[in-house]
């Protein structure tokens, strides 16, 4: 297990935001992630336009994770529509 630092943009509607979190956190469950840390970063505007989006709601995780499990996690959460954008970065 490694740890990882991952943030996400989810779709500023509240709808949008809640079922997106919901998803992604299911998605580490299944992966058998342990989740550190969570932080709300809030809405805020985009330096550039995702998806026909201005703004976004940013969200951090901080997650213990097998590496080989990252590239699954990532496959799925491509396909959920209420993520703007998200990078995994390994922590030292």
């Amino acid at each position: 297990m490694r740890n990882y630092e991952v943030v996400f943009i989810f779709r500023t509607e509240a709808d949008a935001y809640n079922g997106g979190l919901a998803k992604v956190k299911e998605e580490f469950n299944k992966a058998g992630a342990n989740i550190v840390k969570e932080d709300d970063m809030g809405d805020r505007e985009l330096a550039y336009q995702i998806k026909k989006e201005s703004r976004g709601h940013y969200y951090f995780f901080t997650v213990e994770l097998a590496p080989d499990s990252i590239v699954k996690i990532e496959k799925n959460i491509k396909l959920f529509n209420e993520v703007l954008k998200f990078m995994f970065v390994k922590k030292d």
